[in-house]
């Protein structure tokens, strides 16, 4: 069995004077576990003998004022320095004391907790019991002693190592020699092992506790360890006056702990023995070798039990890992605390249960309340689920990630509305004072020093302001210090005060922020996610069916045109609710669905807040938020809000899928495919369930399964816009279909979903002189950083304004740093983003365009609905798409004599106008640098590669290329683009060569952006088919690498051979396979030809064709009047 946690403690042995094992709190808890009562830890008295400077006792002192916290330590330096930390810190309720154990007697009173760690092996023999003797006569009639030590059989191993350091250190002279020495004897340990050493990973682990040993100058000395056997300091304490209560891992005392086999045995050798024989018994069968012990004066001994797990139910927990982003998971999760401890788990309870305690931490909450999230999200009965919760919470202890106390933690104090950070971060020194130690209240160490922006916040926080705020004449903080601050009080537990004070900060803080950016929804609908669980609201609709009095009518309205999906008209009526009844929760629902619905979310995420407000507990209100922080671009915080809204209703599909879109949006697919599964499963007609499970197939590269998933997504929706624009896209890739069968599903699209609106169509009154200025409309979902604009920029930025007027018709969620520059190029800019396909044609036509140009086709953000009303005389798709549209309202396709060669015009419904020489221009990006000498010549094996996404990725693509890597046995393939950001599909790719018999170790497959390095590692590119590459071929190019392409179907089969004909290099184009393969092999069988090419590539390119920009925007002009002069003739 696998259980970390007795595994750190064994290698790690001393844990220091400050950690959780060994606070009251824990004490405490362990002790009820073996069935002893031991005092309330308000009006405890708490002492550490061997304190040093007392930090291990200050966050108990600081969480429980009213107790009474004493120290006692040896060194007159440490307790001095001790004793002015306490003060600086406020822990007036700390004494500490110069002396020894043995000596003082009960002068200082008793103590129901009584502490010694570090010391007991490090004393001989009759300072040993003489320690024992003291502690059990300063011990409470309730109280127990916390001891630790090296035991036998395992500590065998320091012994031996103690026996090497002194060999080594035989000659030295005084302490200082003898620890340089050690240090020196140590390296055998470390890098001198032989390999066949049977003892060699425990003689490691002693080896590393002598190396911290001897780094702590204050500490123990470690040569002076002085282990024993169990049985043996058993017998010592009995002596004392102590009996043993047990381990404060209680696991670690059940043998069933370390297996079956260790039970059974253990059970026979050990029957009828005292349970410290019994005990010892199992140390030699796990080869122990350290001890945390807790006693109790010897009259107490029969009330002590075996650990009882059932005794749980009485406790509170508290555990704050972080679920990590991604660890390739479709199901469970991977976690990791502020310590560096992990969980990777499949257990969909285990992941409930830490998620739900991480949204309560640095704050507790009961066994109580676990049992029934339990039982709610599983909807058993309360037997299963306490049988769950305990294997759950056996897990968490086993891992050492949780936290766990009888009574409230130190962080319950709800009541108190202020938020105060801990004194180490509050209190400032001066210039000649020692750092203050850095700790939480659950006693870990915190190993945080805030930068100066975080500092700066942090101060804002202490003085009483927002972390927002600026201070003095300072700008005011970035919002994603303010977040990543944040997020670091709330993962060290900083701070105390009560939950609701925490969600009120983010709130304000979030308000504050109004539409500006500030990342902090996610971690407010955790904090609100707590108040609920405090409150055991585990799931409340904000939904009021009774509408406010005097306002039916008005609501009544509102539910109607929110039905409608008349989101415009419905906005108004619903935002003049919201001021007429603040608290009516439908009235904000319908205000943010109407607002994100119409592409405004940054103006929608103040309702949506209100909403979550109003109703905390409510699914619907996360949903919303998490659909809002998708659309712009916020998927972490979405994705954690999504979470919270399955834990609030893990029944609706509509959780789940909200959930997929977040996922789906970081390109975590496996993990969005699972989502959308459980969403299908719960509704197997869920709409946006099975449009995103197609979109994800796409987006993953699996073809056959987009493009079967979208034919029965339209077997239930047959007008769903978006699901024939997937079943479009993903039939342009598809290796298996002709092109007359791709163009044939275009041509259904045109008859059912567009040629029912040419009754919308309307006679056009353009003035027909053909030699006037023209008015030309681009509509784009793309006018921001987007890979496309490399193409059409250059003749943004030299038409002829002159001659022609420019229109941008702007579908966007949000601007960006790119958007402005884009804007500068039009006289007009017309947001399209609320407007519906028939508001835009009508704007369109009032606009009097005369061409209207499409760069997106099919692609998500189009507007064909509005092409499909014929706004304008004329109407172009060019670039974005590569292919026909399939509307028969559209007239023209931009292209030119190799994308669409002569006798393929029946694919396509727009006629082709061909552009001589090439169809495209390129405008490379600034920051790329230079090609960089040829990899090949310093690797010594050739480098192919590409930057394609994972939908171009198909079986015969895979089929040649392997044959590639075959005919050039030490080469190797870079694959590298967003798709193989998600590890489960770079591990799918890799095992998609694997079966044809290349190596793993030949492929390098990642995602890195920007892909300059990725490029200048190159020195063969290889274009896709039947569906070519775009943008990163020409960027490839740049860099000084040749592609290779195969001039496969008309088009988007084409584009690789276009470009190449535009910098006049067709002997990089292949008619088929045969010829692909060998155009790739005579390449990388010249290396000083590639050298050659690498060296004049990017000036080729700039005097070609390919990067003229004056003479493209020319024949680009040229073209859209000699489609206008053809109108006006028609219309003559």
């Amino acid at each position: 069995m696998s259980y970390p946690a007795h595994t750190q403690r064994q290698t790690a042995a001393d844990p220091g004077p400050l950690a959780p094992s060994h606070s009251p709190e824990r004490l405490r808890a362990t002790a009820h576990l073996y069935g002893v009562e031991t005092v309330p830890l308000d009006s405890a008295r708490v002492l550490a003998i061997g304190c040093g400077d007392g930090a291990g006792l200050l966050p108990f002192a600081l969480a429980h004022p009213q107790a009474q916290a004493v120290g006692l330590d040896g060194s007159e330096a440490l307790v001095a320095q001790g004793t002015e930390t306490a003060r600086r810190l406020g822990a007036a309720n700390l004494t500490l004391y110069v002396g020894e154990a043995a000596d003082i007697g009960t002068q200082l009173g008793l103590f129901d907790y009584v502490i010694v760690t570090g010391l007991y092996s490090y004393l001989p023999a009759p300072a040993q019991q003489a320690l024992l003797q003291a502690c059990a006569q300063l011990l409470s009639p309730r109280g127990i002693l916390y001891l630790d030590c090296h035991v036998y059989p395992g500590a065998k191993s320091l012994e031996v190592v103690r026996d090497a350091i002194l060999l080594h250190g035989h000659a030295a002279q005084n302490g200082d020699e003898l620890r340089q020495s050690a240090r020196a004897a140590l390296s055998l340990f470390k890098d001198g092992m032989a390999a066949a050493n049977p003892h060699a990973a425990s003689l490691a682990a002693a080896a590393d506790q002598f190396a911290r040993a001897l780094d702590n100058a204050s500490g123990a000395d470690p040569l002076a360890c002085n282990p024993s056997y169990f049985v043996e300091l058993a017998g010592a304490a009995g002596q004392a006056g102590l009996a043993y209560l047990g381990d404060v891992q209680p696991l670690s005392e059940l043998p069933l702990s370390f297996g079956q086999g260790v039970s059974l045995n253990h059970s026979l050798v050990a029957m009828g023995q005292p349970a410290t024989v019994r005990q010892q018994y199992l140390d030699f069968a796990t080869g122990r070798a350290f001890r945390q012990c807790l006693w109790l004066r010897e009259e107490r001994a029969g009330e002590v039990q075996r650990p009882d797990l059932a005794r749980l139910h009485d406790l509170r927990f508290a555990a704050g890992p972080i679920r990590l982003a991604a660890n390739g998971q479709e199901e469970g999760a991977t976690y990791v605390n502020h310590l560096g401890r992990a969980l990777v788990t499949h257990d969909p309870d285990t992941v409930t249960v830490v998620d739900t305690l991480a949204h309560a931490w640095p704050r507790s909450l009961p066994y109580s309340t676990l049992l029934a999230v339990l039982l709610y999200r599983n909807q058993i009965d309360n037997d299963a689920a306490a049988k769950i919760l305990q294997r759950t919470l056996q897990t968490l202890l086993e891992h050492d990630l949780v936290h766990y106390c009888l009574d409230p933690g130190p962080y319950e104090t709800e009541g108190d509305d202020s938020l105060r950070l801990l004194p180490f971060l509050s209190t400032a020194a001066a210039d000649d004072e020692p750092a203050l130690p850095r700790f939480n209240l659950w006693h870990e160490t915190v190993n945080y020093v805030p930068p100066a922006q975080q500092a700066a916040i942090l101060a804002n926080l202490a003085a009483g302001r927002l972390p927002s705020a600026a201070a003095g004449d300072a700008p005011p903080p970035l919002p994603a210090d303010v977040a990543e601050t944040l997020s670091l009080v709330k993962r060290y537990a900083l701070a105390q005060g009560s939950a609701k004070a925490w969600a009120d900060l983010l709130r304000r803080t979030l308000e504050a922020a109004g539409e500006d950016y500030m990342p902090l929804a996610g971690m407010y609908a955790s904090a609100l996610a707590c108040l609920s669980l405090n409150s055991r609201v585990l799931q409340a609709s904000g939904h009021q069916s009774v509408p406010p009095a005097g306002l039916t009518a008005q609501v009544k309205r509102m539910h109607e045109l929110m039905m409608r999906k008349a989101y415009l008209e419905a906005e108004p009526v619903a935002r003049q609710l919201t001021k007429l009844a603040p608290r009516f929760w439908d009235a904000w629902e319908a205000l943010s669905i109407a607002l994100f619905s119409t592409f405004r979310s940054p103006q929608a995420l103040q309702p949506t807040l209100t909403m979550m407000n109003l109703a905390p507990a409510d699914a619907q209100s996360h949903i919303v938020l998490a659909a809002v922080l998708t659309q712009l671009g916020r998927t972490a915080e979405a994705i954690g809000v999504a979470r919270r809204a399955i834990e609030l209703d893990p029944r609706s599909p509509e959780t789940h899928s909200a959930l997929a879109d977040a996922l789906a949006a970081e390109r975590r697919y496996k993990e969005a495919e699972a989502c959308n599964l459980t969403a299908l499963t719960l509704d197997p007609t869920h709409r946006k369930a099975l449009i995103n499970l197609s979109k994800i197939y796409i987006d993953s590269g699996e073809v056959t399964q987009a493009e079967a998933m979208t034919r029965r997504t339209l077997a239930h929706y047959p007008t769903a816009a978006v699901a024939r624009n997937n079943l479009l896209f993903a039939m342009n890739y598809s290796d298996d279909r002709t092109a007359e069968e791709v163009f044939q599903a275009y041509r259904d699209y045109d008859t059912d979903l567009c040629l029912p609106l040419r009754s919308t169509w309307k006679p056009h009154n353009n003035n027909r002189d053909p030699q006037r200025r023209l008015r030309i409309g681009y509509v784009s979902p793309d006018f921001r950083q987007h890979s496309g604009n490399y193409f059409i920029e250059p003749v943004f930025a030299h038409h002829d304004r002159e001659r022609f007027e420019l229109t941008a018709y702007a579908e966007l969620v949000a601007e960006d740093a790119t958007t402005p520059r884009l804007k500068a190029y039009f006289d007009h800019w017309v947001p399209t983003a609320s407007m519906s396909d028939a508001q835009l044609a009508e704007r369109i036509r009032a606009d009097g365009i005369d061409i209207l140009i499409d760069v997106a086709g099919h692609t998500a953000g189009n507007r064909l609905g509005a092409f499909a009303r014929k706004p304008a005389p004329i109407s172009l798709t060019w670039l974005g798409f590569g292919y026909t549209t399939g509307l028969s309202a559209i007239d023209y396709i931009m292209t030119d004599d190799v994308m669409l060669p002569a006798g393929y015009e029946h694919l396509f419904s727009e006629k082709p106008w061909r552009l001589a020489q090439s169809n495209f221009i390129y405008r490379p990006g600034t920051t790329m640098g230079d090609p960089g000498p040829l990899p090949a010549l310093t690797n010594g094996y050739v480098t192919l590669g590409t930057l394609t996404r994972a939908i171009r990725m198909n079986d015969r693509t895979v089929k040649v290329w392997s044959e590639i890597l075959r005919r050039l046995p030490q080469a190797h393939l870079v694959v590298n683009s967003t798709s193989y950001r998600d590890g489960p599909m770079r591990e799918q790719l890799i095992r998609r060569f694997e079966a044809h018999g290349i190596e793993r170790q030949r492929l390098e497959v990642g995602c890195t952006s920007p892909p300059w390095d990725v490029l200048r590692g190159m020195d063969i590119g290889l274009d896709c088919f039947p569906h070519n590459s775009g943008v990163t071929l020409v960027e490839t190019l740049y860099m000084g690498v040749p592609y290779v392409t195969l001039a496969d179907r008309p088009s988007v089969g084409r584009i690789g051979a276009s470009v190449l004909h535009g910098i006049g290099r067709p002997e990089w184009v292949a008619d088929d396979e045969d010829a692909y393969i060998r155009k790739v092999v005579e390449l990388a069988s010249d290396l000083p030809a590639l050298q050659a090419v690498r060296n004049t590539l990017r000036d080729e390119m700039r005097a070609s064709p390919l990067m003229d920009e004056p003479a493209f925007a020319r024949k680009f002009e040229a073209a859209l009047r000699g489609m206008f002069t053809n109108w006006c003739e028609n219309q003559a």
